[in-house]
């Protein structure tokens, strides 16, 4: 692989150790992959932090790039961390929640920005860009409806490229590694739901689980259907991206090359009999509404609360409403306190996938996403049932 001067003084360890393991990862990844150079991005985005997901080696090896003076040499973002503040449920055992902190303050100390799923809503990426984007659902948001380039990192890869502000000339980044070899052709119904393009999203990552596909049929999605369709799409499929038709952004030039490999047709009504055993009613204990899996944006946050605030004060008592949220997000105080006597949450910065909600007492969780369904019960601990978000507010405010 061809390295610059920079690179490989960075390589040599002239700027420390940190960022002599951060190259040395980066140029045997690279390697592995056929790529013949490196190429700088703009962001790096972060995965993989919940205590649940790394333990305690994950944590020693943060600290310790901390604890080298090692810093994001790019914009850095980074997924939100295990649930540890903010609901009725209790807490975590205390030395869980101080393995958490130490995480986030490392990267803290490293220069993070904020703590988030949905990294595009606190920089949209442009189109062309390159990124290094660890989080499934923002890499195929980023690719697909942006046009920017990210591979599907791992976690520590990703956290290595931001202190090198590099990455490998492979994959996605590539004109050639963005075309799609799997055609499905989806029948969809007019207003269909978020949670039926949820599902819809599973299935064709089933059908695709290692090749980008092409997708006819979804041509009228709007950003929050389609974001509900690639969350859901990353669950069950290992691509980086997907083309959708007259959506994705240079997408008429990557079809102009491309040979399918494989072509299937999805009746998205179809799905719902698949599903049908987990929409049973929930017991009133120990029960969680949760919409924010990926995070919502500031114009869905808003029309939950309008929707709960015109038709609050008949909640089930014990039950709560928790909003997943970017850190960034902020709201009034005296608005978050009425909202909080509603029982709604706003779970900043967190993320209760990865969190094991079990040991808080929750044994179900209702919710519109079908990537928090796919997770939860092996992540969480608990029962997913999945409904479309209305459902979910009435069900919630029972009125």
């Amino acid at each position: 692989m061809y390295l610059t001067r920079d690179e490989e003084a960075l390589l040599n360890g002239e700027l420390g150790d940190s960022y002599a393991l951060a190259m040395k990862v980066l140029t045997v990844v690279g390697d592995a992959l056929k790529a013949e150079r490196l190429i700088s991005v703009v962001h790096a985005h972060v995965s993989g932090i919940s205590y649940f997901n790394i333990g305690d080696a994950g944590v020693e090896f943060i600290e310790s790039l901390a604890a080298g003076n090692a810093k994001f040499q790019v914009f850095t973002t980074a997924n939100p961390y295990m649930v540890v503040k903010g609901t009725s449920y209790g807490e975590l055992p205390g030395d869980l929640i101080s393995k958490q902190m130490r995480v986030i303050n490392s990267l803290r100390v490293m220069g993070a920005a904020t703590f988030t799923c949905a990294p595009y809503y606190v920089r949209r990426p442009s189109y062309g860009e390159h990124l290094a984007w660890a989080e499934s659902n923002a890499v195929l948001y980023a690719n697909s409806l942006v046009g920017a380039r990210s591979n599907r990192e791992g976690g520590p890869l990703a956290l290595l490229e931001g202190l090198v502000g590099r990455t490998y000339a492979a994959g996605v980044h590539l004109d050639e590694g963005r075309r799609p070899t799997c055609a499905v052709s989806v029948k969809v119904d007019q207003g269909v739901k978020l949670s039926d393009l949820s599902l819809l999203g599973l299935r064709v990552g089933e059908l695709c689980p290692d090749s980008i596909p092409f997708v006819e049929g979804l041509e009228g999605l709007t950003e929050n259907g389609a974001k509900a369709f690639l969350a859901a799409f990353g669950s069950t499929s290992n691509s980086p991206m997907v083309v959708f038709n007259k959506l994705t952004p240079g997408g008429k030039e990557l079809l102009a090359d491309s040979d399918f490999k494989e072509r299937f047709s999805v009746d998205a009504n179809s799905l719902k009999s698949i599903y049908s055993e987990i929409r049973e009613d929930a017991s009133s204990e120990g029960v969680v509404y949760f919409i924010g899996c990926p995070h919502l944006s500031l114009d869905e946050v808003a029309s939950v609360i309008n929707y709960v605030r015109g038709r609050g004060g008949g909640r089930l008592e014990g039950r709560e409403l928790w909003l997943g949220v970017s850190e960034e997000l902020q709201l009034d105080k005296g608005l978050a306190d009425s909202l909080a006597e509603l029982g709604v949450r706003l779970i900043r910065g967190m993320c209760p996938v990865t969190t094991r909600l079990d040991l808080l007492g929750v044994r179900y969780v209702i919710t519109d996403s079908g990537k928090a369904l796919h997770y939860m019960p092996k992540l969480a601990g608990v029962k997913v049932l999945i409904k479309d978000r209305p459902e979910i507010l009435k069900e919630f405010l029972r009125r």
